[in-house]
């Protein structure tokens, strides 16, 4: 804005200088056009200017090297004209601030991108500290309250421990209590008690005796990945690589889970590759660093995994180890 405010006073000087020169009508008629830019540009750009505003959006997790950018989106909400929109944006990750600035086209659904450098893991927080509507001239500009802001987690890609062993590969079915409904059952002979309705009875004429539907459900196992602090960067990637590898592990057989980062009280359990992003999120967002979510887990663990970045340290552990653990005043 300053280069165009230094366009307009060498143009007005200029016009000046011309009108003292030369007396003519032309040269008065001059120096009044351009005198009247500036109420001019004033009055044309300050509705637009009231009503232009910006959304920002962002990819919510990408992997280490992979390519990002951060949007920024015009909106208006009446077709006034301005001539642009100044961004100026703050960004925070691991050990890092800076700040950039882009300049936005003012047309709504506009969009300008910035790059986001994912050369490092952790969480990225981009927030609008300032942003200005500019006038058509470029010669008035109003501040406009962003207060919005979106986060990227930038994640190393998945890679397997090399002293890991004893992950479950399988869920083990049990009879459903109380019987029921369920899509996976087995075939036993009838047992005094059970229900006339669980009868097979096409299986029963073959064999000549009672033979019975029994559903069967998943057995409950509590699954926990308990992942050690990590101290430099060059660990803390080595442990949320160890992580994902054995998170995808467990989800590819369909097995649910608890995660657990430190002495943290916040535990969530994971069915789904969304749900460890948004656990590893809340561990690595600062203002998140002090803040104990309750979260209702199991008394005990049958089955322990702890991940940390260094191979010799990431190792499964049974329920007997488990045990041995809580004796040691590990609290979950």
């Amino acid at each position: 804005m300053l280069k165009y405010r230094l366009i307009y006073t060498f143009t007005l000087s200029a016009v000046f200088i011309f009108y003292l020169l030369y007396t003519p009508w032309f040269s008065w008629f001059l120096l009044l056009a351009v005198l009247f830019l500036v109420p001019l540009d004033l009055v044309i750009s300050l509705p637009g200017m009231f009503t232009k505003t910006v959304a920002i959006s962002a990819p919510i997790v990408l992997e280490k090297g992979e390519r990002g950018a951060i949007t920024i989106t015009a909106i208006d909400k009446k077709p006034f004209p301005i001539r642009c929109l100044n961004v100026i944006m703050s960004v925070t990750g691991d050990g890092f601030t800076a700040k950039c600035k882009v300049i936005c086209a003012a047309k709504s659904g506009d969009r300008s991108q910035i790059s986001i450098d994912t050369s490092q893991t952790g969480l990225m927080v981009f927030k609008l500290k300032k942003l200005y509507a500019v006038s058509l001239l470029g010669l008035f500009s109003r501040e406009i309250k962003p207060g919005s802001k979106v986060s990227v987690l930038v994640l190393p890609r998945p890679l397997k421990p090399e002293g890991i062993f004893s992950l479950p590969r399988e869920l083990s079915l049990v009879p459903k209590p109380g019987g029921g409904f369920s899509e996976e059952h087995d075939m036993r002979e009838y047992r005094q008690g059970d229900s006339v309705r669980s009868i097979h009875w096409k299986l029963s004429a073959k064999h000549d005796s009672l033979i019975v539907r029994e559903p069967l459900v998943p057995k409950t196992q509590s699954r926990l990945l308990h992942i050690k602090p990590w101290g430099e960067a060059a660990e803390r990637d080595f442990t949320l690589s160890y992580l994902r590898w054995i998170c995808d592990y467990l989800l590819m057989y369909g097995l649910s889970f608890h995660v657990k980062y430190g002495d943290m009280r916040y535990i969530r359990e994971i069915y789904r590759e969304a749900d460890l992003v948004e656990f590893l999120r809340h561990v690595l967002d600062r203002d998140n660093a002090a803040v104990n979510v309750y979260t209702p887990v199991p008394a005990r663990f049958a089955w322990v995994c702890t991940v940390s970045g260094l191979p010799s340290r990431t190792h499964a552990e049974s329920a007997d180890d488990m045990s041995r653990m809580f004796s040691e005043g590990m609290a979950w």
